[in-house]
C-alpha cells in the first residue's frame, strides 16, 4: 500500500536537505513538488526543486482547487498539488510532502492516515545560525523566520514523531528508519529497529 509521509519544519533545521537525502537512498519513495511564487534561488533549478510561477497562475490554481494545500510564507506563496500527489501515488510510489506547520496540519485533517514527521533544531540559536550561513535571506527576513519558529515549534506536538536535526547524519538515519518502519509490516521490524523507534514514535 502506498504511503504519503510529510516533512514539517521551521525554516533552517534542514527539512529539504534531510528529503533529499530520504530520495537519493530509497528508490521507492518520490517527492511532491510544490509551486511557489518566490523568487528562484542560484541552486535550484525549476520543475526539480520546485515549479516558479507567478502569483497571477497560482491564484488560478487555487480558484481551479488544484491544490491540496497552499500557504503564504513571509509574503510568498507556496501549495502542494493534487495533480502532483497523484502522480507520485499512480507511478506505485510512496509520496513525501515538505511542507510547513500549516500545510502538516492541513493534511492531516484530509489525510488522516499521511504520516507527519517534524523536525527540530537542537535550539533557537543553531537555527539562526543556520539561516545566516545559508546565505539566501536578508537580516530583517532571518529574524522574522527566527520569530516565526518560536511558535512553529509549538506545533511539533501534532506530528506523529519528531526527530533533533543536530547531528545531520544521525538525523537522516533517524528519518529512514521511521519511514522503513511505516512501510514494512510490523511483524517484519526486528528488535534493533523497535529500539532506534522507543515503541513509542518519537525518535529525540
Amino acid at each position: 500500500m502506498n504511503k504519503i509521509f510529510i516533512v514539517s519544519a521551521p525554516s533552517g533545521a534542514g527539512k529539504t536537505t534531510l528529503v533529499k537525502g530520504v530520495t537519493n537512498r530509497l528508490g521507492f519513495i518520490r517527492p511532491s513538488i510544490s509551486y511557489t511564487t518566490r523568487k528562484i534561488r542560484d541552486s535550484e533549478i525549476d520543475g526539480r526543486d520546485y515549479f516558479f510561477i507567478n502569483k497571477n497562475k497560482f491564484e488560478e490554481k487555487i480558484k481551479n482547487n488544484d491544490f491540496l494545500e497552499y500557504q503564504n510564507v513571509y509574503g510568498n506563496l507556496y501549495g502542494s498539488t493534487l495533480e502532483s500527489l497523484d502522480l507520485c501515488l499512480k507511478g506505485n510510489n510512496d509520496v513525501i510532502l515538505e511542507i510547513d506547520y500549516k500545510g502538516m496540519m492541513t493534511v492531516k485533517r484530509s489525510i488522516p492516515e499521511a504520516i507527519a514527521i517534524y523536525i527540530l533544531p537542537p535550539d533557537i540559536d543553531t537555527l539562526k545560525e543556520r539561516l545566516q550561513k545559508r546565505g539566501e535571506d536578508e537580516e530583517k527576513t532571518i529574524m522574522l523566520r527566527v520569530a516565526s519558529s518560536e511558535q512553529e515549534l509549538q506545533y511539533a506536538k501534532y506530528a506523529d514523531y519528531t526527530l533533533i536535526n543536530d547531528n545531520f547524519e544521525q538525523a537522516l538515519d533517524s528519518l529512514l528508519a521511521i519511514i522503513l518502519f511505516n512501510k514494512v509490516e510490523k511483524k517484519y521490524i526486528n528488535k534493533w529497529t523497535q529500539q532506534i523507534l522507543n515503541l513509542n514514535k518519537h525518535v529525540v
